[in-house]
């Protein structure tokens, strides 16, 4: 903080050498803060977007690791939570934006779910090769 004090002294005393006037470096940080309020909102979309794709890649490797648990012990692995999907479907999928689970499954079929931790989406797979995760919530893309 104390740096930043001293920064915006300095720059004022830059402003007072060149001419500058009170209503020019208004009218600036007017400028500035219109430009920040069209790009926080891009901003966001963006993240959300890349947090989606993150979900939808994790869930894609929990449907192959799904299988190749499959083919080992003829079933699929019901893992309710992350702690179990990484230790018997050996994954390592980080818990940060997303709850991961795969509450059910048999010999025959399996469902893995990435919940958003604020609660306003939820990807879903299944164990179809060839079915993409499917959204549903409130907030899910177009």
């Amino acid at each position: 903080m104390a740096l930043f004090i001293k920064t915006l002294i300095n720059f004022i005393k830059v402003l007072k050498v060149t001419g500058w006037t009170l209503i020019e470096f208004l009218v600036v940080l007017i400028i500035i803060a219109i430009l920040a309020g069209l790009a926080i909102p891009n901003f966001s979309r963006t993240r959300e977007r890349a947090l989606d794709k993150e979900a939808q890649t994790a869930l894609r490797l929990i449907q192959a690791a799904e299988r190749v648990y499959l083919s080992k012990y003829a079933t699929y692995w019901p893992a309710p939570t992350l702690a179990d999907i990484n230790t018997n479907l050996k994954l390592d999928l980080a818990s940060g934006s997303w709850n991961f689970s795969a509450p059910t499954a048999n010999a025959s079929a399996f469902n893995a779910n990435a919940a958003r931790t604020d609660s306003s989406r939820t990807w879903s797979i299944n164990q179809n090769t060839s079915a993409a995760p499917v959204c549903s919530g409130p907030s899910c893309p177009p």
